[in-house]
């Protein structure tokens, strides 16, 4: 069991480098006086672009498609690993986007630029999906004292006592009780030993 603090963003960061290394790679740099713009507003993010999408190419096929139109620009990002896979970059940035809870962003053409959308969380942001295989401790029903016990059992092998644990968060036995039982509940803590020298300690998961 590993406890760290996992800071759960607004929006995948992979999505909006993406939508940027798309732009440097693709954007019509005969546009000499118009430059790529990265807009943040309060509840969505735009990577714009100059030049339209090349020939043969819409907003239907955008999917899938791969049409270099700045090669020695593309071929660098790809060498120092900017670009993965030609061809795959609007899917990642779909899949990057639902994979953290929100929606699709959206590709536009505007007078002679591209432009691609992110849109947050909104007043959904407790909804966004954390990693995988994360688990938020104060959803499990933990207080601070709780979370920091365990963190300190975790991280510093710290063993609890009832007297230790009284002492550090200066709590009555009936709160020691009732804070240790609920993490042995969740199946967080082991027991060790009998009486005075019953000790608490965090319990080996894998």
């Amino acid at each position: 069991m590993e406890f760290r603090q996992v800071n759960v963003t607004e929006y995948p960061y992979e999505a909006i480098r993406e939508a940027i290394t798309n732009a440097v790679c693709h954007r019509d740099y005969l546009f000499s006086g118009a430059t790529i713009r990265v807009m943040i507003f309060d509840d969505w993010i735009e990577v714009e672009s100059p030049g339209k999408l090349p020939a043969d190419i819409t907003l239907e096929n955008l999917d899938g498609s791969h049409v270099l139109r700045n090669k020695a620009i593309g071929e660098l990002l790809h060498d120092i690993g900017y670009i993965e896979k030609w061809g795959t970059g609007i899917r990642r940035m779909k899949d990057l986007m639902g994979n953290h809870g929100l929606q699709e962003p959206e590709f536009e053409e505007r007078n002679i630029f591209f432009r691609v959308t992110f849109h947050g969380p909104g007043d959904k942001i407790l909804d966004l999906i954390r990693p995988e295989g994360e688990i938020d401790l104060k959803e499990l029903g933990l207080n601070e004292r709780q979370i920091s016990a365990l963190a300190m059992m975790v991280n510093e092998g710290k063993k609890f006592s009832n007297k230790g644990y009284r002492g550090l968060f200066n709590v009555s036995n009936q709160t020691f009780v009732r804070d240790m039982g609920l993490l042995k509940r969740l199946d967080l803590v082991a027991a060790e030993g009998r009486g005075r020298s019953l000790r608490y300690r965090a319990k080996s998961m894998s």
